[in-house]
């Protein structure tokens, strides 16, 4: 089990929790651990290099049956925001999305205020909206009455949290001014309210409710009352400002993005490791994977925190804000990205019983699994550039073409149209 520390102690951040919220510690330990999983080194995997060429041949014959053109958008939360276009004339066949049809096209925003307001609003929508995004489960679905379609998993995730958004569920005055997430009225969400928002029930089940309740509501309280020196935020969306207010020569750095919400939120997630008086959000303890490292023990991830960077990533390129780092970002270490390497070949399980009991996610098997998915991803990564001929292709565009999008296709042609993952997860809502 994980080490825990009693209390969370509020002072300057180490240099082992630096070194633990630092994109490039989370690569350099996901690395190690496949070259020790390729020495024989692992009890949970083996690893199957010969496997990789025609799994990256595979992701790219995925991403150019959905972009043929290869004109591939971040993979972001605002896919999930996308439904079919209703367009018969057979000329447009773009997705709707129906976040930026509630909020407004980010390119009629004109003047420095006007996008400083659009980009709060999309803050404030996507980062409430990733929060809610851990696996739901099987059984759950989500009948969305505006367009009568049905949706399940992240979709039906994504379009519920924005059907809520739209109804002012997370707004302090939700009748005069709906389209916000202000963080007292986080702070104060009553998990009932969430669960018909997500039309869950008993007949309907989606998994890690009450952990999804519990973290939006840490979430207020993190912005109203930050961890260290930071100023507090009365909305998400606020960072926005924040982060461009700290930008140099107009350009704003992803990894900067990603260092304040680690800062500011770390502490918020349940049942994590504790040291130095600092929570450490997705970081998991792995006897020796850092050796070497100021945290040899310790195996960072930050998964939520990074598919929330991403996310908060488009709505700047759409501004016509310039980025920077965006590579620096990891590929996502979850079931669907992992699942694409167990369902190609590329790892298996050296316990094929393994399959039949539901992991932890701090279990060895789920850290592990997770660590060489980071690191296979960045080598698929390179053996797609180089089928689509596309050697500056960014891994967030080969996630969305893509990694993601070939995991589920091979898990439901393996296991049917629900699609579970091959190693079952016992989530709490948070996690994967």
């Amino acid at each position: 089990m994980t080490p825990m520390a009693q209390s969370i102690q509020m002072g300057k951040i180490s240099p082992r929790v630096r070194h633990l919220r630092d994109l490039a510690t989370i690569r350099a330990t996901a690395r190690k651990m496949l070259a020790e999983a390729r020495r024989g080194n692992s009890r949970n995997f083996r690893v199957h290099d010969e496997k990789i060429a025609a799994t990256g041949e595979f992701v790219a014959r995925v991403t150019k049956d959905n972009y043929p053109e290869l004109e591939i958008p971040f993979h972001s939360r605002w896919r999930h925001f996308e439904i079919p276009a209703s367009d018969n004339s057979g000329i447009d066949r773009s997705p709707r999305n129906l976040a930026y049809e509630l909020i407004g096209d980010p390119r009629r925003a004109v003047g420095a205020g006007s996008k400083i307001e659009w980009l709060t609003r999309a803050w404030d929508l996507v980062m409430v909206s990733v929060l809610l995004d851990a696996g739901a489960g099987d059984q759950w679905k989500y009948k969305d009455k505006a367009t009568g379609l049905t949706f399940t998993r992240s979709e039906g995730l994504g379009i519920a949290s924005l059907r809520m958004f739209e109804s002012g569920m997370f707004s302090a005055n939700p009748a005069l001014d709906p389209l916000r997430v202000d963080a007292l009225r986080l702070a104060t969400l009553d998990p009932a309210e969430l669960a018909s928002g997500f039309q869950a029930s008993t007949e309907n089940p989606l998994a890690g409710l009450d952990g999804r309740a519990n973290l939006l509501r840490a979430f207020g309280e993190k912005l109203l009352r930050p961890d260290y020196d930071m100023d507090p935020l009365t909305r998400p969306g606020e960072l926005a400002r924040v982060v461009l207010d700290t930008s140099t020569s107009g350009q704003v750095s992803i990894p900067e993005i990603f260092r304040q919400l680690l800062d500011r939120l770390s502490s918020m997630w349940p049942g994590r490791p504790v040291i130095d008086g600092s929570a450490l959000g997705d970081v998991w303890y792995f006897s020796g994977a850092g050796a070497g490292s100021p945290a040899p023990d310790y195996v960072p991830f930050h998964k939520l925190t990074q598919w929330l960077t991403y996310s908060l990533a488009e709505p700047l390129v759409a501004t016509g804000i310039h980025i920077t780092g965006l590579d620096q970002l990891t590929g996502l270490p979850e079931y669907r990205n992992g699942g694409l390497l167990i369902d190609m070949g590329v790892l298996e399980l050296i316990d094929a019983n393994a399959t039949k009991a539901a992991h932890l996610p701090d279990s060895a098997l789920i850290v592990e699994w997770r660590a060489l998915t980071i690191a296979l991803l960045d080598e698929i990564a390179a053996e797609v550039r180089r089928q689509l001929e596309q050697p500056e292709l960014e891994l967030a565009r080969i996630l969305q073409g893509g990694t993601w999008t070939a995991g589920r296709r091979v898990a439901a042609e393996k296991r049917g149209p629900l699609a579970p993952p091959p190693v079952k997860i016992q989530s709490d809502g948070t996690v994967l």
